[in-house]
């Protein structure tokens, strides 16, 4: 009965090691908590190896917090938005030379059959030496007016 039993745990234990679980802790990435929410820094990549990165920022209870960047394909930062209260964001575009494209707010609303995502407010245009060119004025995603020179 003995020799039954020690086998029988060391089967147990020998599984038990053998199962391939996710990291656990802080070290882990892409943190996923009990009820399934999105918790603490947060990457993305483009291919399996996990070496082209497609975005990278941090949620709090699944919601994004903070300062969030997006890469494209080519490893070049595409844009960074950045999270205030109330569904406020601050957005930056950027041109593939790495020159700041245009820069303005957007928000989010979400409401219980749809979530929103638009611009609003003034959103300032650059030329592609980064010096400000134009502007345009945004009324809940729709274009309101547009102007020449820096605002």
């Amino acid at each position: 009965m003995r020799l039954l039993l020690l086998a029988l745990s060391g089967v147990l234990l020998a599984a038990a090691c053998t199962t391939v679980r996710p990291p656990i802790g802080f070290w882990s990435r892409n943190r996923v908590r009990v009820d399934g929410s999105r918790q603490g820094p947060w990457r993305t990549y483009y291919d399996q190896a996990d070496t082209r990165l497609a975005t990278r920022g941090h949620y709090r209870r699944d919601h994004p917090t903070g300062h969030w960047r997006y890469y494209r394909p080519e490893g070049v930062l595409d844009h960074t938005e950045r999270y205030h209260r109330r569904g406020r964001i601050s957005i930056r575009y950027y041109r593939p030379n790495g020159q700041l494209a245009r820069q303005g707010q957007a928000r989010v609303v979400v409401e219980p059959d749809t979530v929103r995502f638009y611009w609003y407010g003034l959103w300032q245009l650059y030329d592609s030496t980064g010096k400000a060119s134009n502007w345009e004025l945004y009324d809940k995603g729709w274009r309101a007016a547009r102007g020449v020179g820096p605002r």
